[in-house]
């Protein structure tokens, strides 16, 4: 408390806010004379001399004077001092007077306020339990129930805790509540400040209140039993707080009558306990404040902090007498933070920057960027007010300081200065910096995975997802660290962070934005790519030893952390090492008893996004292999025959063919299965027990892995060629299309019309991933006359000459000519018939009945044309 700011409290400025009924401060009311005359403090007789008890016995100790005549003799000169009557409060005023922690301190100014049409429903609330009327309905929030369940006897309660995170403005909160009261119920006030070392500590909080209740109250009782608890025993002022709270507080209500109580002003705030530092001071203040409840004095408490564990635990364990007033959104925080913002910028615009805003088009900022703004802050008024500070800046101009915020990261890192700093204050609540980082960093790479669930390269399966109750206890697994560490670890954090119950989140986006900026947080910064990196290496690294949780964690979600990861040498070299499929298919596929295609379908999937993972890492040998084809294993190392495998290889053809080109694109009006067309094909596999087979993209890889496959000694690999499984789907295809004119009469519409089209629309581009062998050509030679269109017929021939001339049947290159000229005089000749017939606008949307006389590729011509 700044000395020249308390004694306004004595000198004047309250009689002119309280003209009817001032409050009279001690430097007007020393001494009085026996008979009431009320006079100030007596001069020495030498105006050159000021004498005091202190300075008359600066080197003795426990002096007590009370209405003491002493005589100074000096020389030819006698002086003559009489001792206050009020000595104790001016010891107790010297002891506080260079804290500043009054709601009024100059120390402390401008102190935060909330804005005239903000916070109107808390400030509500906690006005109703200040005035102890449950009549009022407020809306309070208790321990146990909701909003609106206080009723009668609660709204009494003694002790009331506004709690929130940091920057949700529960400073102004109390100091609007404090100014409004400070004529009526305010008996006292105190506000922590971590960062001056006369208001971090509980030191002065008991002398500052006792104080307060002897000048405030305007009871001559209480104020002289404070006095006289002072001058008997001046020691207590350096007492510890428990026996200031009994001697200075509880024992002076008791030289009055309780009756007396109900007139006096009882409502003590104290603002920003957690900024007292130390848990156990917190609760060292908590228990002595508890301890004067009840009977032993009418005081009340507002309780204003962040909710960190010590003081969140405390209230819990007295609960029946606390109310609670949770900053949530249910008092329409986010509303409240747009006005502030809106009501600001107009001031900038109107006031303090009205010349250089001349020019700027109306309204500025626009509804979307105010929006922006207030999503921003996530509940925060300390970020609203930072911004507002920034842009109106005495020597700035602000419409451009306004898009250097909007611009960060890219922007101007010192526009949230005074954020930055109370962020890096949580964080260096924990003296192991790198452990909170480390930590910090695998929960937002958690959240990543979280969010991508429905990504291409998510593993999606309903055996594991990561809930928000596991998010601690995969955290610790992945880090290797003890239970509960990552608990201990942020437990400063709790304003920025929920931690609770497993529960790890973030509460504010200002708060990542700030991590996620290296040049604002420093030593803070996370790097979200690096901490994949860690993650993947860990995931590759996962032994069939560990618990399930995070087996089933690092399996399915190994391969999205590869791919977010930054591509480190080490990372690099452990892909190279990493044996995929039986890390992950083995895993993700293992389960399974179902039809082959599906079991070949999926690992197909899978495939194909290891192989894009690897070329996003530079990792070109294993992506080229993997399309290629894949090692395939039985597990008791049984031969498998040969049919068995090419069966397979028609399937993993058939798999891959369909991942490039699904079937819903294929067959839009009809829900077709690859099982069924491999069954129009004649694929004779049904079922196959996966827990028998293991794939491999590289059979050297299982030296370093702990499959079953590996733990068999040598076991007998055999190659699915991806090639030789595509020429023989091409080849099912251009059987498929001979057989058009001799069944499309006999099948029902169903099985052939739909491995028809699939050979029809697949076909060529088939053959361009297949080898060029005679029985191949020996097929496409038979099928020839049957090929539609001169586009199906132009990419056969573009296969055929990519082959050389001795491998080439060029005879049937000219027959494929030929037709291909047939073809074109034809399709130009029922393209005019079409045309003719069909002269109405709208051609494209025409719809063809009779599919047995127009063929589709006329159609598509037609379709062409209009186009």
């Amino acid at each position: 408390m700044d000395p020249d700011s308390s004694s306004e409290a004595w000198r004047g400025d309250h009689s002119a806010r309280q003209p009817q009924s001032r409050r009279r401060g001690p430097e007007e009311d020393w001494d009085h004379s026996r008979t009431g005359r009320q006079v100030g403090p007596r001069q020495l007789e030498s105006a050159n001399q000021r004498l005091t008890t202190a300075a008359l016995f600066a080197n003795s100790h426990h002096n007590s004077f009370i209405r003491s005549t002493i005589n100074v003799a000096g020389g030819d000169q006698t002086n003559t001092f009489v001792e206050d009557s009020e000595a104790g409060l001016k010891l107790l005023y010297q002891a506080i007077a260079h804290v500043g922690a009054f709601h009024d301190s100059e120390i402390r100014y401008p102190p935060p306020k909330c804005h005239p049409e903000t916070r109107k429903a808390v400030l509500s609330d906690i006005s109703s339990w200040i005035l102890g009327d449950a009549r009022v309905g407020a809306r309070v929030h208790w321990l146990y129930g909701p909003a609106g369940a206080g009723r009668g006897a609660e709204a009494e309660n003694p002790v009331h805790w506004l709690y929130g995170p940091a920057g949700a403005g529960k400073s102004a909160i109390a100091q609007t509540l404090a100014e409004r009261e400070q004529s009526n119920h305010l008996a006292a006030s105190f506000f922590f400040s971590r960062s001056d070392p006369s208001r971090n500590n509980p030191k002065s909080l008991i002398l500052i209140i006792s104080y307060c209740l002897a000048i405030w109250c305007r009871n001559s009782q209480l104020r002289a039993a404070i006095d006289s608890a002072v001058k008997k025993r001046p020691a207590i002022l350096g007492s510890a707080i428990e026996k200031q709270f009994r001697k200075l507080v509880v024992k002076p209500f008791r030289a009055i009558p309780k009756e007396s109580w109900e007139t006096l002003p009882r409502v003590v705030i104290i603002d920003g306990l957690d900024e007292c530092l130390g848990s156990d001071s917190q609760r060292r203040v908590l228990t002595a404040l508890f301890g004067g409840l009840g009977n032993q004095t009418p005081l009340r408490f507002l309780i204003a902090s962040r909710p960190e564990p010590g003081i969140r635990d405390f209230f819990g364990q007295h609960c029946g007498i606390t109310t609670r007033t949770g900053l949530s959104d249910d008092y329409s925080t986010s509303r409240d933070i747009e006005v502030y913002l809106r009501d600001g910028f107009k001031a900038i615009v109107e006031e303090s920057h009205s010349d250089v805003m001349a020019h700027i088009a109306l309204p500025w900022p626009p509804i979307g960027v105010i929006d922006d703004l207030v999503q921003r802050a996530s509940g925060q008024f300390i970020y609203a007010s930072t911004v507002l500070k920034y842009v109106g800046d005495e020597y700035s101009l602000p419409a451009e300081r306004l898009e250097l915020v909007l611009g960060l990261p890219l922007g101007d890192p010192d526009a949230f200065s005074e954020l930055d700093a109370l962020y890096r204050q949580i964080l260096s609540s924990n003296r192991n910096k790198a452990r909170v980082v480390q930590i910090l960093g695998t929960v937002l790479a958690i959240k990543d995975i979280r969010s991508l669930q429905s990504s291409e390269l998510q593993l999606i399966n309903w055996h594991y997802f990561v809930s928000d109750r596991e998010v601690i206890d995969i955290v610790e697994q992945l880090l290797s660290l003890p239970t509960g560490a990552v608990t201990v670890s942020l437990r400063g954090m709790h304003s920025v962070l929920q931690i609770d119950s497993g529960i790890g989140k973030f509460r504010h986006k200002s708060f990542l934005d700030f991590l996620f900026d290296a040049r604002r947080s420093g030593e803070y910064f996370i790097d979200k790519a690096l901490f994949h990196e860690q993650l993947a290496r860990v995931c590759m690294k996962i032994t069939n030893d560990l618990s399930p949780s995070l087996r089933s964690y690092a399996k399915y979600n190994c391969l999205t952390h590869i791919h977010l990861a930054k591509s480190t040498t080490d990372l690099v070299t452990e892909l190279r090492c990493f044996n995929f499929c039986d890390t992950v298919i083995g895993c993700y596929l293992g389960h399974w008893f179902e039809p082959t295609p599906f079991y070949v379908s999926r690992s197909i999937s899978i495939f194909q996004k290891f192989a894009k993972v690897l070329e996003s890492h530079q990792i070109k040998t294993l992506s080229d292999s993997l399309q290629l084809g894949i090692y395939l294993a039985n597990t008791d190392r049984r031969e498998l025959s040969k049919e068995f495998l090419s069966e397979l290889e028609l399937l993993f053809a058939f798999a891959i063919d369909c991942h490039y080109a699904p079937l819903h694109a294929i067959f839009s009006h009809d829900a077709s299965r690859n099982i069924d067309i491999l069954d129009d094909f004649g694929c004779t596999i049904s079922f196959l027990s996966m827990k028998e087979i293991f794939l491999c993209v590289d059979p050297r890889l299982h030296s370093h892995s702990h499959s079953t496959a590996s733990s068999s000694s040598n076991p007998v690999w055999h190659f699915i060629d991806f090639k030789r499984g595509r020429s023989r789907l091409a080849k099912h295809c251009l059987r498929t299309i001979r057989l058009k004119d001799r069944t499309r009469w006999d099948l029902s519409p169903g099985r052939f019309e739909r491995s028809y089209v699939y050979a029809q629309s697949r076909m060529s581009e088939l053959l361009h991933h297949s080898p060029l062998d005679m029985e191949l050509q020996h097929e496409l030679k038979k099928t020839t006359p049957y090929l539609e269109g001169t586009e199906e017929l132009h990419k056969v021939l573009l296969w055929l000459q990519s082959f050389p001339d001795d491998q080439r049947n060029i005879p049937m290159e000219v027959a494929i000519r030929q037709c291909s000229k047939q073809s074109h005089e034809l399709s130009d000749a029922n393209l005019a018939f079409y045309l003719q017939r069909r002269r109405t606008p709208g051609l494209m949307n025409y719809y063809i009945d009779d599919i047995n006389i127009i063929d589709s590729w006329i159609v598509n011509r037609i379709n062409k044309a209009c186009v």
